[in-house]
């Protein structure tokens, strides 16, 4: 199916095989009044069954060839329909079923031309023909007399081919045109690039990151363990049991001899101390007063806090490296398809260049310049592929999956212009790491309090529950005592003195580090202000830049089809187009990233998956 964007007439006709030429059988349809367009493709493989590519070229000025290269002499069908403006074609092969091509015009009236010469071909050859008896069928063989660099072009045609067929068949798209997963596949592996097992959003690679994370990981278990210092604090205060036993053994035994009626008042012993003892010793001992556990319970409290906070940025951080590594991905999968637009158009302008060469019209250093170009363009398509692949590795292991994933484009955002004051005022209030380093401050302080604590005496109860044998005159079995004690350090070799020196320069320093980290978190505000106002600026140049660069290589294009301009400046055009078109791809992705770097600077990036404490 030929759709139109006009009204326009056709002739169709059938040609045979040629074996001379290498040309197999085919039909053909002259559609008039239509120019081809420099963009459109001029071949498209098909392999349908019936139809094995489909080609199109300028036949004359006024009139547009499409010529369908058949597997076998087979009949074909054109049929003109109204409302809108289309013709199919219809093939019908040997068993009956019929194969039609889909194509999209866009044809305006006829501009003024030139007429034709006797020399125009008469049909249109295969891109296998390459012989200097068959030069391309869009060779240029008229001059567009009427026609200035300044004015536009007055018709166009574009084409997009899609067969459909009972059998399996490969769907060509318009350059430019979003096409299905399954040629996205099959581009895939003729380009070399690796095929993705599935695509993540962004937004689901925010999740995979926060529990696949190593870094992640271990922010949490540091919060873990400082989780356990109130309870350590806790465990200053409650009661400690112990059981001791001991085996003792005499020269001799010691005793006194007593009158037996007097012997109940020594509780029917008068040993000593035996020359053989036993004993055991139950006791439990409760704190009464511990100067060491209210400083030990703030600092377990600070201690908590500033693990949440450092939790936080650690998720925060590692968020912000997972969309980078995202936008990386999109970044060279979009410099990607800009080379392989660069090698199309290069391996179209060396095209041409042959073409021309072959028939007089230049020298063959316009042909080796093309080639030239064609092996740069090529050599940069694999560096950007093999670039892909590395930042889809870095992304893959960041969220912690082994598979290769694809990545889709997230909603861009936009910047509401902000008083760089505000911004820092935010930053100091919102920053997590900025919080824990103050709290930092706070946990240096209760280590601090706990060495003076070791300044004042302890006081403990303790029970005791003896075992023994034998008895004896002074030690009787099972007869507990309860006693109060107090442990007072006077004196310590001066370790005291010396821990609360290193305290203090503790303090110190975690006071100093919160200093230094506003001076910096002032410097990382204002850079990324600036970057992504800069950005913002030159996004809009680029734009303005690559529509220039675009306008550019379509008129040295033109120019060049009909000799006014060199080879040379179809390789300058052409390359100061992909350059602008690569950096405008790389600024856009970076503008993104800045924004996203904005907010994590300030503090309020992925604030979702950050727990408001």
């Amino acid at each position: 199916m030929i759709t139109l964007s006009a009204s326009v007439s056709f002739t169709q006709a059938a040609l045979p095989s040629d074996s001379q030429r290498n040309l197999g059988d085919r039909c053909y349809v002259d559609i008039s009044p239509a120019v081809l367009d420099i963009t459109a493709p001029r071949y498209v493989v098909v392999d349908s069954g019936s139809i094995k590519q489909v080609r199109a070229a300028q036949f004359r000025s006024n009139t547009t060839r499409v010529v369908l290269d058949l597997a076998a002499a087979q009949p074909c069908h054109v049929e003109l329909f109204t409302d809108p403006d289309r013709l199919q074609i219809v093939v019908t092969d040997a068993a009956g079923g019929e194969t039609s091509a889909s194509t999209h015009l866009e044809i305006t009236p006829e501009a003024e031309t030139v007429p034709t010469t006797d020399s125009e071909t008469a049909s249109l050859p295969t891109p296998a023909a390459t012989t200097e008896a068959s030069p391309p069928a869009d060779t240029p063989s008229y001059r567009e007399a009427s026609k200035t660099e300044s004015e536009p072009d007055k018709e166009t045609l574009k084409i997009a081919f899609e067969a459909h067929s009972p059998q399996s068949s490969r769907p060509i798209q318009e350059p430019g045109q979003e096409s299905n997963q399954e040629s996205n596949q099959e581009s895939n592996q003729e380009y070399g690039q690796e095929i993705p097992s599935r695509t993540v959003p962004l937004e689901e690679a925010y999740q995979l990151a926060v529990v696949n994370e190593e870094q992640v990981a271990i922010a949490a278990r540091e919060l873990a363990k400082a989780q356990l210092l109130p309870w350590r604090a806790i465990a200053l205060m409650t009661p400690r049991g112990e059981i001791g036993g001991a085996y003792g053994h005499n020269k001799d035994a010691i005793a006194f001899n007593a009158p037996t009626e007097a012997q109940s008042l020594f509780g029917g012993s008068s040993v000593i101390r035996p020359q053989d003892t036993w004993r055991a010793t139950f006791s439990v001992t409760q704190p009464l007063i511990e100067p060491s556990f209210f400083p030990s319970w703030r600092l377990g409290k600070d201690a908590v806090r500033e693990g949440e906070q450092r939790y936080d940025f650690i998720v925060r951080e590692v968020l912000f490296g997972v969309a980078q590594a995202y936008y990386e991905v999109l970044r060279f999968r979009a410099q990607v398809t800009i080379a392989q637009d660069t090698l199309n158009l290069a391996r179209e302008e060396l095209r041409r260049a042959k073409a021309r060469f072959r028939v007089g019209e230049v020298t063959k250093t316009d042909v080796l310049r093309a080639e030239v170009s064609v092996e740069r363009a090529e050599r940069a398509l694999v560096v950007d592929q093999n670039r892909l692949k590395l930042a889809r590795t870095v992304l893959s292991r960041t969220i912690g999956l082994s598979e290769v994933v694809g990545v889709m484009e997230p909603a861009a955002s936009s910047f509401a212009r902000q008083d760089y004051a505000q911004l820092l005022e935010q930053a100091y209030g919102q920053r997590q790491d900025l919080r824990a380093q103050k709290l930092a401050i706070q946990v240096q302080q209760g280590r601090k309090n706990q060495v003076l604590a070791r300044y004042f005496p302890q006081v403990n109860a303790q029970f005791q529950y003896p075992r023994l044998d034998p008895e004896t005159f002074a030690d009787q079995d099972e007869y507990w005592t309860l006693l109060v004690n107090l442990r007072w350090s006077i004196f310590d070799g001066g370790t005291r003195e010396i821990d609360l020196q290193e305290a203090n320069e503790n303090l110190s320093q975690a006071k100093l580090r919160v200093g230094e980290l506003e001076k910096r978190i002032r410097v990382e505000v204002r850079e990324a202000l600036l970057t992504v106002e800069t950005l913002q600026t030159t996004l809009e140049t680029l734009k303005k830049e690559v529509v220039l660069a675009q306008e550019n290589y379509d008129i040295t294009s033109k120019q060049y089809r009909v000799g006014l301009s060199t080879s040379l400046d179809i390789n300058t055009s052409l390359n100061a187009l992909n350059q602008v078109r690569t950096e405008l791809a790389d600024q856009t992705y970076a503008y993104q990233v800045a924004l996203l770097s904005l907010d994590n600077t300030v503090g309020v990036f992925a604030q979702d998956y950050i727990a408001q404490r």
